[in-house]
């Protein structure tokens, strides 16, 4: 049993005949719920409570017996609660603790828990009636039983005993036994272990007959006098049966001579009494039956009406009644229908009879996609293991169901420790960015900060809900930084309560930062070309920190000119979704009505699904375990293109198992359980009615309860008083039509209603499905306006139009709302939109009472937006709304709502009008500068220079246009002209004072780098972070575009990095620091460092960088920074393998802060330095698998062939025949093409990468002329301005090659020089990294040692090598070290030495993963 625990006992099993256990059954439940053992009337009637409560959800149990055996294991509880609660049953009568139970009350309510036990018993009786069961195709033609064997007296009711209750030897119970058991826990205990229901053992090979329509009648009538007795559980028959009239197995017998009767106690089964099979006619003996009196018999006991019908119509068969039972089956069927449904057929005070019952959460033939659906829910957890979501796309037409349907599954789930975390999207209101996705996260963490308080206060007291908490809020921290918590809470406000000490601390750094901000409090700016900045109504139309630029204006528009608050919002939502679930406690995330969503939730939702951190090469990564359940219409007329592209991701990404369940209308057997329920009648009487309404409304749910409603209003369908249920005319049902759609039915139907309540209807629908009642007030004109649209509404909840909960009014169908808002012409509803809007804003925000990016602000804003044209003419208006639109839009920038701030702003500048500039020049300035970066963010590019030529057409200071330049820059680097975008990028220098020369050359950057070098050799560390921020607008400009298109110039022209840094520097020293001034010092210490070799001035400056960034609080700068410094310079001091760990941290932290550019880069390079470590290939090329995927989905290829390159060199070291840059994505026929189309394009970076990879493999497979071609080739193209970590490895490997080659060509100068020059940078590197370049600089000395004929030097030298590399770690490059001096022995003619050193070259190569590799060498 769920509900009871017992001690362990010996038990046993017992019959005992059905007449006598419905005898006994009342008094036993009776004297469990009235009897606690106790003399205190308190205890008693606690005691009282809690039985009666666990009897009925004991009972309440068998409801889920005829569902799948999916759904029965998913509802059992993971973990049994002590505590039961209570469902329905203190409605039905006072069962508080402090409060006596009603007697009657209470006696009824027992007696109602015997009918639900005896419908049990009774589905138990026709199972054996049938010969193999219900299941069973020839369950309605055979019956094992004669018909006047259906009898009490020849069922019995297994169940289990004490094993102190003695038993007989035929282990038979009698009613006196049980009723002489008085311990609570036995009683309880036996009531719950009723398992069967069997023949007695005379009958049970007893061979069944046909049955004919005559004599099924018979049955019925039999059936109906057996459970007559059955349910009123006292023995007793119908009324005015006749003693002789009663039909028995004791009756007669064929002579006609009577058998004896036993007495109650009697054994059953003994042959006494038992009679042989006869052709008796026991029809004629039923008709003797008087039924009249039966069904006020059965009500006078209390009986539900279900029962009385059940009963009665079983009696009066053989009176051909419409409806009457046609076969056995019709008879489990209702049985199992009042079972299911209690609450409306047993406990039916809950209910009006003459009102239709649409309440519950029933399902209707849905049992097929039910099934699906918990499928694909049950296997979330075992996805979860290979980094892969489940997604449940549910599609159907309006009203099919698709919200029933995964509410049916809510319960049992969250019984299985799951989450159930849902939302819902509306067609005309989002509100807030976000806001629809974000809520169902912020209910989240809301009920766990609630819970949290009532733990704390004692209120609750929950350990394992404890437990749950902390673990949550512990993983939430380790998954996110403090900073990530902060971004989130702009959208997720409930997370503040859950983490108190990390907002603590940010009110204590904003507090200590208020110093700092310039206060300005003057009405009054005067711009170039522009007229004063207006204040209406007490509001600063344009706050100080949008109207004025100062120091703080420019790290906050820098922030936003980013993409990267997109990537890193979407990122922290991916790592918040991790930490909140687990296999242990899955989340099901339920997204509803799908086709109403915005892009950015579009955008978000697929990030979730596919995007599971998506750089991540942690094996150890904790599992995400989330079920993404997404609802959508079917219907053309909701098509989303967004969400046909989001749909389509989906089911084409890896990351993802899409299950698809489309759900159609139901079937006539689901139509006819939705109308019988509907009715409270039962299914057999409904079936004429169903087969009409079904054919009307295609089972779709929502039609059949449109199209009964419908038939209420126009009394084709009506409650009897006299006959006590519903009735109707199916001949005047079939003339009603549903040919006009659902839509115009509903509109038809408010067309009826008066017009004050249509008017009223049409004004809440303007808001979408849901509204809260306090912004209707806020929406009214008067206090007298909003009494009568409450009064109006009031009228609309009594004709079940709208639905009233805890202070929100809400359509119950968006269908409905849809007809109530296409009531009028859309100029209307526009109008009713900006009216709205305004009278919110006034009420509200202009009032001073409400933030204006509050909540109630977005869904005025959201109304006046839903407007489309409406405007309006007064400048006293049109600033301040002009203004509110601006920073809504900033605000949406702020939380990567893209579209939604550009519609914002453009929304703003439609107030503006054609007078904008001359009105408010800098709202105007403002709004068109911020449409322009909008624009730029969503990908816009051909609207992008509309609004720079606006804004150049309007002002005269260059300041003034400089933002839009900026964004023309990178919109066209973006698009892949970086040229043009590198052109206009020095034409704006110039006119902010700063050029460059036109041609570069190594003597001007060395000069360059060594003034500046000169420059800061005059500061101390700590007097250059003391240093001023800088003030002068032109240059702190100037310093933002150098920082802005320095990659590009990196990529493009590698010689001007150097001179984009030095000037960096230069205004920093000059003019003040401002965050760029970071990264202009590091790539100084970069140029520095690798080009004129000072490595440890470089190191001196990356610190003070670092320092630099920490005074500013750049955080979300820093991932960028120290990426960049560990890949480009640090690796030169610290070990490689260090290395390969940082930038593993530094792909997090990028990610965290939404840099995905970077991220890809810091995972390239980590592969970069894998290779360098020798990191099992394995583990390389899974890698670079993963990462060439991700880049093709982030789209961020811009190191796709690096990567490729890479690829490729650890595939043929494995031995693998893909190819590498398919899977990139890349189509090309060989390694040599893309090496060709990669020296077309000018992109130097990407051939000096593929020529590196190609050098290192064909070194390794000892391909030295191939190798010696590739350099000769790759040697000319090289200069030291292209330093970077490809210059390491194949400087290395150069110097192999070449002193290989200048052996076999010794006549050839160059190649021993090039051996050289490579010797003299180990040697220069080895000064400040033994670790990484002994081993390497060893090899290199001993090839030249052996190239100059120095042998036992050489020898030497290659031994130091091998041990250097073994004792640093570098597996590969001992193995290389080995398989040289095996060729060294070789020409030495030492073959033993060769043989021991080659099996060693194999064991560190095979210990690396190059298995391609050693089948080369044993292949040779």
């Amino acid at each position: 049993g769920h509900f009871f625990s017992l001690h362990a006992k010996t038990r046993s099993y017992g019959c005992i005949p059905l007449s006598s256990w419905q005898k006994s059954l009342l008094l036993l439940i009776s004297r469990l719920a009235m009897s606690s053992g106790t003399s205190d009337a308190d205890a008693c009637q606690r005691h009282q409570h809690s039985a009666i409560i666990q009897l009925k959800d004991w009972i309440s149990l068998s409801k889920f017996s005829t569902l799948e055996t999916t759904r029965e294991i998913l509802c059992q509880p993971k973990h049994v609660n002590n505590e039961v609660k209570s469902t329905s049953i203190d409605a039905k009568f006072d069962v508080s603790e402090n409060k006596g139970i009603n007697a009657a009350a209470a006696a009824t309510e027992v007696r109602r828990l015997c009918v639900m036990h005896s419908i049990r018993v009774a589905k138990y009786i026709i199972n054996r009636l049938a010969s193999d069961g219900v299941d069973q195709s020839n369950f309605e033609s055979t019956i094992h039983l004669n018909i006047d064997e259906i009898t009490s007296e020849n069922f019995l009711v297994e169940i289990q005993v004490p094993s102190e209750m003695p038993l007989t030897d035929s282990s038979f119970v009698s009613s006196n036994e049980l009723l002489q058991i008085c311990d609570l826990a036995q009683i309880k205990f036996i009531l719950e272990s009723s398992l069967d229901v069997k023949l007695v053992p005379t009958l049970q090979n007893t061979i069944g007959f046909q049955i004919d329509e005559m004599l099924q009648h018979d049955i019925f009538q039999k059936l109906g006098v057996l459970f007559y007795e059955l349910f009123t559980c006292d023995g007793s028959n119908p009324p005015n049966l006749k003693p002789e009239s009663k039909v028995s197995s004791h009756d007669t017998t064929r002579d006609g001579v009577r058998a004896g009767n036993h007495e109650d106690e009697e054994q059953p089964g003994s042959e006494k009494g038992r009679r042989k099979y006869t052709e008796f006619d026991t029809s004629k003996a039923m008709k003797r039956l008087d039924l009249s009196g039966t069904m006020e018999s059965l009500q006078q006991k209390s009986l539900p009406m279900s029962i009385c019908w059940l009963v009665t119509d079983l009696l009066e068969c053989g009176m051909r009644k419409e409806g009457m039972f046609l076969s056995l089956m019709d008879v489990f069927s209702e049985l199992t229908q009042i079972m299911n449904e209690p609450e409306i057929f047993v406990y039916e005070e809950n209910i009006s009879h003459m009102a239709l019952n649409f309440c519950g959460k029933n399902l209707y033939g849905r049992n097929d996609a039910l099934s699906t659906l918990i499928q694909a829910a049950l296997t979330t957890p075992l996805l979860s293991e290979s980094d892969m979501s489940s997604v449940v796309l549910i599609g159907g037409d309006p009203g099919a169901g698709k919200s029933r349907l995964v509410d049916a599954i809510k319960e049992p789930i969250c019984k299985r420790g799951w989450q159930f975390l849902s939302c819902k999207f509306d067609r005309l209101t989002q509100n807030q960015p976000l806001s629809t996705i974000s809520s169902t996260f912020n209910d989240f963490f809301r009920s766990l900060a609630k819970m949290r308080s009532e733990l704390e206060d004692g209120v609750l007291v929950d350990e394992d809900q404890n437990q749950f908490i902390e673990s949550v809020t512990a993983s939430v921290e380790s998954h996110l930084s403090a900073s990530g918590v902060v971004f989130l809470s702009k959208l997720i406000p409930g997370i503040k309560s859950l983490f108190p000490d990390i907002f603590r601390r940010v009110v204590i750094d904003e507090d200590d930062s208020e110093g700092d901000q310039t206060q300005r409090h003057d009405g009054v700016k005067k711009r170039a070309g522009g007229n004063n900045i207006a204040r209406n109504n007490d509001i600063d139309v344009i706050s100080d920190d949008e109207s004025n630029c100062d120091e703080d204006d420019y790290d906050d528009y820098d922030f936003l000119v980013s993409r990267s608050t997109k990537n890193r919002l979407h990122y922290l939502f991916q790592k918040l979704t991790q930490a909140i679930s687990s296999p242990e406690a899955p989340i099901m995330l339920f997204l509803d009505d799908l086709q109403w969503a915005d892009k950015e939730s579009l955008d978000l939702l697929t990030s979730l699904v596919i995007d599971v951190d998506p750089l991540s090469i942690e094996e150890d990564a904790d599992q995400r375990c989330v079920c993404f359940v997404l609802a959508y219409r079917n219907s053309e007329d909701c098509e989303n293109p967004d969400l046909v592209y989001c749909v389509s991701a989906l089911e084409g990404s890896d990351a993802a198992r899409t299950t698809h369940i489309q759900l159609e209308g139901m079937d006539i057997e689901g139509t006819n359980a939705m109308l019988a329920n509907a009715l409270k009648l039962p299914i057999r009487l409904t079936r004429p009615l169903s087969e009409v309404v079904h054919q009307k409304t295609l089972g779709n749910p929502l039609f059949v309860k449109v199209f009964l409603t419908m038939l209420c209003e126009e009394n084709c369908l009506s409650y009897s008083l006299n006959e006590r249920r519903w009735m109707w005319s199916i001949d005047d049902i079939r003339q009603k039509s549903m040919d006009k759609g659902l839509a115009l039915v509903l509109s038809e139907k408010l067309l009826r209603m008066h017009c004050d309540v249509q008017e009223a209807l049409t004004f809440v629908s303007c808001f979408g499905k849901r509204v809260q009642r306090d912004v209707l007030s806020m929406a009214s004109r008067d206090a007298e306006e909003l009494s009568q649209l409450m009064a109006c509404l009031e009228t609309a909840v009594e004709e079940n139009i709208l639905e009233e909960d805890n202070g929100y009014y809400s359509f119950p169908h968006d269908l409905i709302q849809q007809a109530a808002y296409e009531r009028v012409p859309k100029e209307v509803a526009f109008s009713y939109h900006f009216n709205i809007g305004l009278r919110i804003l006034k009420n509200s925000v202009f009032k001073g009472q409400t933030d204006p990016i509050s909540l109630v602000s977005f869904v005025a804003l959201d109304q006046i937006l839903a407007a489309k044209s409406v405007t309006v003419s007064e400048p006293a208006l049109r600033v301040p709304l002009a203004a509110l639109f601006l920073r809504a839009g900033r605000y949406s920038l702020g939380v990567a709502a893209f579209p939604s701030a550009l519609s914002y702003f453009e929304r703003g500048l439609s107030f503006m009008g054609d007078d904008g500039w001359e009105l408010n020049f800098e709202l105007s300035l403002r709004l068109h500068e911020s449409a322009c970066h909008a624009c730029y963010l969503n990908a816009l590019p051909d609207r992008v220079p509309t609004y720079v030529d606006e804004v150049i057409s309007h002002t005269e200071n260059f300041m003034d246009q400089v933002k839009c330049h900026h964004m023309a820059m990178r919109t066209l680097a973006s698009t892949g002209k970086i040229k043009k975008a590198i052109y206009k990028f020095f034409e704006v220098m110039k006119e902010l004072g700063e050029e460059f020369p036109d041609k570069v050359d190594p003597s001007l950057i060395f000069s360059t780098l060594t003034s500046t070098k000169d420059d800061l050799s005059k500061y101390s560390t700590e007097d250059l972070l003391n240093s001023p921020k800088m003030t002068d607008k032109r240059k702190q400009w100037a310093i933002i575009l150098m920082g802005s298109m320095s990659p590009y110039i990196f990529m493009v022209t590698p010689m001007l990095s150097p001179m984009i840094s030095a000037r960096i520097v230069f205004l920093s020293l000059r003019y003040g620091l401002t965050t760029e001034s970071a990264f202009g010092l590091f790539m100084y210490s970069y140029g520095i460092g690798c080009l004129l070799q000072d490595i440890d001035e470089g190191h001196r400056w990356i610190r003070t960088s670092r320092l630099m960034l920490e005074r500013f609080n750049a955080t979300s700068q820093y991932p960028k920074l120290k990426c960049v410094q560990y890949a480009f310079l640090i690796y030169l001091k610290e070990p490689f393998q260090s290395i390969t760990s940082v930038l593993l941290d530094c792909r997090q932290e990028t990610m965290m802060v939404g840099d995905i550019e970077y991220a890809i880069f810091s995972s390239t390079w980590r592969g970069q330095f894998a290779v360098l470590t020798g990191e099992h290939l394995s583990q390389v090329e899974k890698e670079c698998d993963s990462l060439s995927k991700d880049m093709i989905r982030l789209k961020q290829t811009q190191s796709i062939l690096d990567n490729a390159s890479m690829h490729s060199m650890a595939l043929q070291l494995i031995g693998s025949s893909k190819d590498p840059f398919a899977l990139s994505g890349v189509s090309f026929k060989d390694e040599d093409e893309v090496l060709e189309f990669v020296e077309k394009s000018g992109n130097k970076a990407h051939a000096i990468s593929i020529y590196t990879y190609r050098v290192v493999t064909a070194c390794f497979f000892q391909r030295y002329e191939d190798a010696a071609e590739m350099i000769e080739k790759y040697h000319s193209k090289l200069t030291k301005e292209d330093f970077r970590i490809h210059t390491v490895i194949y400087t290395f490997y150069e110097g192999l090659i070449a002193f290989r080659t200048a052996r076999a060509q010794p006549d050839v100068e160059k190649w021993p020089k090039i051996g050289g020059r490579a010797i003299r940078s180990y040697q220069t590197w080895a000064k400040h990294s033994e670790w990484n370049f002994e081993n390497k600089l060893l090899l290199l000395e001993a090839e030249w040692l052996l190239t100059k004929g120095e042998y036992d030097s050489a020898e030497k030298k290659y031994v130091a090598s091998m041990e250097s590399a073994h004792r640093h770690k570098f597996v590969h490059e001992e193995g290389l070290a080995m398989a040289l001096m095996s060729h060294y022995f070789k020409s030495r003619g030492d073959a033993g030495k060769e043989k021991e050193y080659l099996d060693g070259a194999i064991a560190c190569y095979e210990k690396w993963g190059a298995f391609g590799l050693v089948s080369h060498i044993r292949g040779n």
